[in-house]
C-alpha cells in the first residue's frame, strides 16, 4: 500500500497516543500508597461517614443492630487539561523523534499532577476541615463516645516525637468508644527532613544521643529501625512539618476522585489550528479531584 502525505497525520495521532500511554502508564506516582481511589458518576460527590463498623461478638439470642452516626464530606470533581503545540513544518523535516519526548513529557505531567494535589492536601490539612468539621488535623476530633482525641502534634521530627505519634495512632477509638486498631506505617516529610528521617527509620543503633554523664552516647539498638516506610514529597512546602500514616486501612488518608480518566486527543490534518496556524495539537485531559479521607489515619506535626 503506498501512503500519501494526508495519511500521516492519522497514522501519528494512533502512533503518539500508543507513545502517551506507554509512557503514563511507566511513570511511578506515590500518591497511590497515600490515597483510597473512588470512581465518580457525577460532578460532585457526598461522602456520609456513617460512624464504625461495630465489633465481632458472641451471638446468644439475636442480632443487636448498631445505629449510625452521620457525618458527610463533599468533593466537586474539576477538569484538568494539558496541551502541546507542534509545527507541521516538524512532520515535513521528519522530526518524530523530537515530537515522541514532547509527548512523553505531556504522558509524566498528567501523572505528576496527582502527586502534587494528593501531597499537597497534606499540608493543607492544619487549616483544612474534614467529615467531623474539625480541621484535618486537629486537638480535639471527637465523635459519638471516643471522647476527644489528637491527631495534631507540634514537636520537631525525632525519635521521641515519632514514637508519641505511633503510640497516639494506635489508641484512636471510634464512635462507639472501641479501638480502632490503626497501625501507621508510612512517615512522608519534605526534602528538607528527608536525611533527619532516614537516619531515624535506617540506622542500626538508636539515633538520638543522650547525656551520659559528662559525655554523650547513644543506645545500642535502634526501635524504629524498620517500623515504617518513608515517602519525600516535593509538593510540602513547610520544611519541618512531618507526617505519619496509616496507608492499608480501608479509607486512606486522602480520597482521590476519578470522573473521567486521563484521555490524549488531537487536531491534525484539515483542522482549524493545523490550516490558520499551520500546527498540529496534541493534549490531555481528565476530571478529578482529591479530598481529605478518614483523620484517624493520619498524625501531623505542624513545627512552628
Amino acid at each position: 500500500m503506498t501512503l500519501v502525505k494526508s495519511d500521516i497525520p492519522k497514522l501519528l495521532e494512533a502512533g503518539l497516543k500508543t507513545v502517551f500511554f506507554e509512557a503514563y502508564d511507566a511513570a511511578i506516582g506515590d500518591w497511590e500508597r497515600i490515597a483510597t481511589v473512588v470512581p465518580s458518576e457525577q460532578d460532585t460527590e457526598t461522602y456520609a461517614w456513617l460512624g464504625s463498623v461495630p465489633k465481632m461478638r458472641e451471638f446468644k439470642d439475636e442480632r443487636l443492630p448498631a445505629g449510625l452516626l452521620e457525618q458527610s464530606y463533599t468533593i466537586k470533581n474539576k477538569t484538568w487539561e494539558a496541551s502541546i503545540a507542534v509545527d507541521r513544518a516538524a512532520l515535513e523535516d521528519d522530526l518524530y523523534g523530537q515530537i515522541k519526548l514532547r509527548v512523553q513529557g505531556l504522558a509524566r505531567e498528567a501523572k505528576r499532577h496527582v502527586d502534587e494535589i494528593v501531597f499537597s492536601l497534606l499540608g493543607d490539612g492544619f487549616t483544612t476541615t474534614c467529615h467531623d468539621g474539625q480541621y484535618f488535623f486537629d486537638t480535639d476530633h471527637s465523635e459519638g463516645e471516643s471522647g476527644a482525641q489528637s491527631n495534631k502534634g507540634t514537636a520537631a521530627l525525632s525519635s521521641t516525637s515519632l514514637q508519641s505519634a505511633i503510640t497516639a495512632m494506635m489508641k484512636f477509638k471510634d464512635d462507639r468508644g472501641k479501638v480502632l486498631g490503626i497501625v501507621p506505617d508510612l512517615l512522608v516529610v519534605p526534602p528538607d527532613l528527608q536525611w533527619t528521617a532516614l537516619e531515624l527509620l535506617n540506622s542500626t543503633y538508636y539515633p538520638d544521643l543522650i547525656a551520659a554523664g559528662a559525655g554523650e552516647q547513644k543506645l545500642s539498638a535502634n526501635p524504629l529501625k524498620g517500623r515504617v516506610d518513608m515517602v519525600v514529597s516535593p509538593y510540602l512546602t513547610d520544611t519541618n512539618d512531618w507526617f505519619l500514616l496509616a496507608t492499608k486501612w480501608v479509607v486512606r488518608p486522602v480520597i482521590f476522585q476519578s470522573r473521567v480518566p486521563v484521555e490524549f486527543a488531537a487536531l491534525e490534518g484539515q483542522s482549524e489550528t493545523g490550516f490558520l496556524r499551520d500546527q498540529y495539537i496534541y493534549g490531555v485531559r481528565a476530571r478529578y479531584n482529591a479530598g481529605l479521607g478518614l483523620w484517624q489515619t493520619a498524625y501531623g506535626s505542624q513545627v512552628s
